[in-house]
């Protein structure tokens, strides 16, 4: 018999009487339990480690000669088995049912040493070690763990995360979340919560933006509509985080709550804003829209067109000097010594494959697509504090309220 089951077994006795365990509803959830012939005894510990070597009947065998089956009950909690041992074997893992009383396999998986596998469990479960590396010399080296993580697991579905760099850019596939837009926040939570809530953390304190409501007829989703009329800061190094935020009653630590967090960004002005200042600006989801990179008053337009990266540069080109404007971009006269690139070739007339250009009413952008003809079809700039933005057309500014002009200077590098 083993050692651990027959120390359970005399503390089980002395507490118990020899009787079996009360009513599986009056166990919490995250204990591990394990089965003595009829009779059930717990482990309050929320841990404990099976060896290849226990002795455990059973017939038939499932997967070959030598396994080890150990029977289990879990209760509403998430569980980690890892490969505590020095040595390789596999793990399988059933759920015993009425309609499967020698158990539905649920998942089969190569342990190595310190592998893992984790899932929500509740229920009773057979537990299966085989496949011993070196055969049946190796099973004392084989040791599985099983321990309680969580009382579930959150995950964000949406409405998106974001990348925050060090450049003007952000990566890839980051949510831009118009301010004054409506998104859902939808979530899956296992188990089951007492509530589900969302707020923001940001460098000056955290929001609660309310209570998630599960979705009757889903397993575990959670959702709520919120209007984002907010622009979280950014500029400190906390970045403003989505949590989730699931409580769960009381289990074997005590009451419990599971948090999934995720960056996010609430643009600075709203739908109405960006519209009137560019022809070609367009918002179809927080993933296909014209902005490229988030807000930051460090740094304004000719920051971004000529690469600075330094927040300290203050050597702004002077507005209205065409002369200045021009020194600036190619790095002599006044600006000769500024950080960043320069550009070699200044046009007060279109010229073909141009790489930056200078509007009437102090603003740059690079260009980042040209057609055949080397005509500019494409630009990217910075709107003063505001956003990186696309712009889908050379000259996006003309007819705008708010307007930055039309082209009056191209560049090449």
């Amino acid at each position: 018999m083993m050692k651990w089951l027959r120390r359970g077994v005399l503390l089980m006795a002395m507490l118990l009487g020899f009787s079996s365990l009360p009513a599986l509803g009056f166990a919490l959830p995250g204990e591990i339990s394990y089965y003595s012939g009829s009779t059930l005894f717990t482990r309050y510990t929320g841990s404990e480690t099976f060896n290849g070597s226990s002795y455990t009947p059973h017939s038939p065998n499932r997967y070959n000669s030598y396994e080890k089956r150990f029977k289990l009950h879990f209760d509403k909690y998430r569980y980690k088995f890892r490969s505590s041992g020095s040595t390789t074997f596999y793990f399988a893992i059933a759920k015993i049912t009425p309609d499967f009383p020698d158990g539905q396999s649920m998942y089969e998986q190569q342990l190595s040493s310190f592998g893992s596998y984790s899932n929500y469990l509740d229920g009773d479960y057979y537990i299966y070690m085989y496949d011993f590396s070196g055969g049946t010399s190796n099973l004392n080296l084989s040791q599985l763990e099983v321990s309680a993580v969580t009382p579930g697991e959150v995950r964000i579905y949406s409405p998106g995360s974001f990348s925050y760099t060090s450049g003007y850019f952000a990566g890839l596939g980051s949510s831009y979340l118009l301010r004054g837009s409506t998104h859902t926040i939808d979530t899956y939570v296992e188990g089951t919560p007492t509530s589900v809530v969302a707020s923001v953390t940001t460098s000056t304190g955290t929001t609660v933006l309310g209570n998630l409501s599960y979705v009757p007829g889903t397993i575990g989703r959670y959702k709520l509509d919120y209007t984002f009329n907010e622009h979280y800061d950014t500029r400190n190094a906390q970045k403003p985080t989505l949590k989730i935020t699931a409580t769960y009653p009381n289990d074997i630590r005590g009451a419990s709550v599971v948090v999934a967090s995720q960056p996010i960004y609430v643009t600075e002005m709203d739908y109405n804003y960006y519209q009137r200042n560019d022809s070609t600006w367009y918002y179809n989801s927080p993933t296909d829209n014209s902005f490229a990179g988030a807000a930051t008053s460090a740094f304004t337009c000719y920051h971004f067109v000529a690469d600075i990266s330094d927040t300290s540069y203050t050597g702004s080109p002077q507005q209205g000097n065409d002369a200045d404007i021009i020194n600036f971009m190619k790095k002599q006269g006044a600006h000769v010594s500024r950080p960043g690139i320069s550009y070699s070739t200044s046009s007060m007339t279109p010229i073909a494959f141009p790489d930056a250009i200078y509007y009437t009413n102090y603003h740059f952008a690079k260009v980042t697509n040209w057609d055949a003809s080397g005509n500019p079809t494409e630009i990217v700039s910075k709107w003063g504090g505001l956003e990186l933005i696309k712009s889908t057309s050379a000259a996006p500014f003309s007819n705008s309220i708010a307007t930055y002009g039309a082209p009056r200077i191209y560049f090449k590098r």
